[in-house]
C-alpha cells in the first residue's frame, strides 16, 4: 500500500502542501519518493490551428512494504522511455496468474510493454497514440484486486490514472468518471418454496470462494517492525458481529496455527449515554462503577468478547488475542479535526462517527487481559494489514432497509435497494475509510469484495443470499431459525459452529462503538458538520 500525489500544472511544478506530504508519509513510512516531469503538449484551438503547451507534472509517492523480499521505493521509473508509476494496492492476480513477488514492478512492466508495443506505425513512422491507449487500458483491466495508480506513458506525454472498479482505494480528484460495476441478478421468476438450508449449494460455494480470497489476502506477509518475538502480522477489525467472526474462522483454516491474530474491538465513552445512565439511576445510586464499565456496556464489546469466547471454544488451538480499544471523549475530541480532514470530501455527522470508529480501531492501541492474572496490559498490534468485513451487508443483504424493502415491494424492491447500496459503495464507504485507516501505516484488505466472490454474489438468484420470505421448519435440522438477512452467511456460520455469530443481528458500528450522537440533542447522521 502506498500514498500517491500527481498534480499537473501549466505555469509551475506543484508539490503537495506539508500537512498532505505528513498524511502521505502515514500511510507509506517505509519509503518516500519524488519526481517530476516538463512535457510539451499539443493542443487542438481550431479544426485548422493547434498549439504547443507546456505542462509541469510531479509525482509523489510514499510506500507502506507488504509484497516482495525488500522494500521498492516509489515513483517507479524507467530510465529507457522516463515513464512513471506511483501505484497504491495490490495487484493479487494479473491474468489468471497469481502474482508473486512485487506487485507495483510487475504492473509497471506490463503497463510499459502495453505503451511499448505499437509506439511506432510501420508505414508512417509515426506514434500509433490511440492504440496505445487501449493497450493499456486493456492491461489495466486484466489487473485483480484494490488499487489507484498514476501511470505517466513519456512516450506519448500522457497521464493515466484510475482505480478499480470498486473503488477500494482512495483517489481524490476534482472531476471524475463513474465506471460500471458488475450487474445484479434480479431474476424472482423462480422463487416460491425455495428454502436455503445448509446443505444449499450456495453455503459450499461462498465458504470455497471465502477461502480462496482470505488466501491471497494473507499470503507472505511480511513480518512487521516489532520487539516481538512472533508479532501479529494479521489483525481484524472485530465487533463480533457475524461477518469479521466469520472471517476469523475461515482464516483460520489458512494460516499456521502458530501465528498470533489480533482482533481490535473498539469501544468510546458517549457522554449522552453516560449522562442518561446517571439520570436513570439517579434515585438509587448503584456502587461506584468500575473504571471500564463506560466501554464494557458497549454493544460491540459485549459482542466481542461473546464471539471470541466463541473462538476460543470452538479453535482453541491458535492465539486469538482480544485487544481492547477504549476511547475517552477528550481523546474523540483531540482527534476530531484531523480526522475531518482525513475524510474529506464526505462531511456529515454518519461519515464522522463511522471514521472515528475506524481511525481509532485501525490505531490499535489498547490493553489485553492476561488470563492468568486477570491483569490489563497495554498493547498495540503490530501488525500492518487489517481485514474488515465490510460488503457482506450490501452483497447479502444485511442491513434492516433490505428488509423493509422486501416486506414493501418483495423481491424487486429487495433487488433494487441491493443494487443502489452497491452501486455507491465505492463513493459513500471505500475512498473514505481507506484515508483514515492508512493514516496509521495499515492497509486495509476487504475479503468479501474480492472480484470473484462479488461476481459469484451478484449472479446468483436473490433466495440463494438471504432469506427474505422464506419459511423454515423449526424441526428439519438443516435449516436453522435464523435471521433472514445475510442467511447465507448465517448458514455458514452456523455449519463452522460458530452459532452465537451466526444468530447475531446486525448493528451499525457507529451505535455498536457508541460513536453516534455524543452530544444530546436532535442531530440527524445526514446533517452537515458544523
Amino acid at each position: 500500500m502506498c500514498g500517491i500525489f500527481f498534480s499537473y500544472s501549466q505555469k509551475e511544478h506543484e508539490a503537495p502542501s506539508e500537512k498532505l506530504l505528513d498524511d502521505l508519509r502515514k500511510r507509506g513510512p517505509d519509503s518516500v519518493g519524488t519526481r517530476s516531469r516538463t512535457a510539451s503538449l499539443e493542443r487542438t484551438t481550431t479544426q485548422l490551428e493547434s498549439k504547443e503547451q507546456t505542462c509541469n507534472l510531479n509525482f509523489v509517492s510514499t510506500v507502506l512494504s507488504l509484497r516482495g523480499e525488500c522494500i521498492v521505493g516509489q515513483p517507479l521509473e524507467d530510465s529507457k522511455s522516463g515513464s512513471l508509476l506511483c501505484w497504491n494496492g495490490e495487484a493479487w492476480r494479473i491474468g489468471n496468474e497469481i502474482v508473486q513477488g512485487n506487485d507495483a514492478e510487475a504492473v509497471f512492466s506490463l503497463l510499459l510493454n502495453a505503451a511499448q508495443s505499437c509506439n511506432v506505425n510501420a508505414s508512417d513512422g509515426l506514434f500509433s497514440y490511440d492504440q496505445s491507449k487501449q493497450n493499456i487500458f486493456k492491461t489495466i483491466a486484466t489487473i485483480t484486486g484494490p488499487y489507484a495508480f498514476v501511470f505517466y506513458d513519456a512516450q506519448s506525454a500522457r497521464v493515466f490514472y484510475g482505480r478499480d472498479a470498486l473503488g477500494r482505494r482512495s483517489l481524490l480528484v476534482k472531476r471524475y468518471e463513474t465506471y460500471p460495476f458488475p450487474t445484479l441478478n434480479k431474476d424472482d421468476s423462480n422463487v416460491h418454496n425455495q428454502i436455503l438450508t445448509l446443505n444449499s449449494p450456495a453455503v459450499e460455494q461462498l465458504y470455497q470462494r471465502l477461502q480462496s480470497s482470505l488466501a491471497i489476502r494473507t499470503f507472505k506477509i511480511p513480518i512487521p517492525p516489532s520487539k516481538q518475538a512472533a508479532p501479529a502480522r494479521v489483525a481484524i477489525l472485530f465487533s463480533g458481529g457475524l461477518d469479521c467472526t466469520l472471517l476469523a474462522a475461515i482464516i483460520h483454516s489458512i494460516l499456521p496455527k502458530w501465528e498470533e491474530i489480533d482482533l481490535l474491538n473498539v469501544a468510546f465513552e458517549n457522554p449522552r449515554v453516560v449522562q442518561a445512565a446517571a439520570a436513570a439511576n439517579a434515585p438509587n445510586p448503584p456502587n461506584p462503577p468500575a473504571a471500564n464499565s463506560v466501554y464494557v456496556l458497549c454493544p460491540d464489546r459485549t459482542t466481542g468478547l461473546s464471539s471470541h469466547a466463541e473462538l476460543l471454544k470452538k479453535l482453541p488451538e491458535r492465539t486469538w488475542r482480544f485487544v481492547s480499544i477504549n476511547v475517552p471523549y477528550a481523546e474523540t475530541q483531540a482527534h476530531r479535526s484531523n480526522i475531518i480532514s482525513l475524510i474529506h470530501p464526505h462531511n456529515t455527522e454518519m461519515d464522522l462517527s463511522i471514521a472515528c470508529a475506524l481511525y481509532f480501531a485501525a490505531r490499535g492501541s489498547g490493553f489485553i487481559t492476561d488470563t492468568s492474572t486477570s491483569l490489563d496490559i497495554p498493547y498495540t498490534t503490530p501488525a500492518r494489514v487489517l481485514l474488515s468485513g465490510l460488503g457482506a451487508d450490501e452483497l447479502f443483504g444485511g442491513y434492516t432497509r433490505h428488509n423493509t424493502a422486501f416486506d414493501r415491494r418483495g423481491y424487486k424492491g429487495l433487488a433494487d435497494e441491493l443494487e443502489l447500496d452497491f452501486n455507491r459503495l465505492g463513493k459513500r464507504n471505500l475512498g473514505r475509510d481507506d484515508r483514515v485507516i492508512s493514516h496509521w501505516a495499515k492497509e486495509v484488505r476487504y475479503p468479501y469484495l474480492d472480484e470473484d466472490l462479488v461476481s459469484w454474489a451478484l449472479s446468483i438468484p436473490m433466495w440463494e443470499k438471504c432469506g427474505f420470505g422464506q419459511v423454515s421448519n423449526a424441526e428439519d435440522t438443516d435449516s436453522p431459525m435464523l435471521e433472514p438477512g445475510k442467511k447465507v452467511l448465517r448458514l455458514l456460520a452456523w455449519r463452522l459452529g460458530l452459532r452465537g455469530a451466526a444468530a447475531e443481528k446486525k448493528r451499525a458500528i457507529q451505535f455498536g462503538a457508541r460513536t453516534a450522537k455524543m452530544q444530546a440533542g436532535k442531530t440527524k447522521g445526514t446533517q452537515n458538520l458544523s
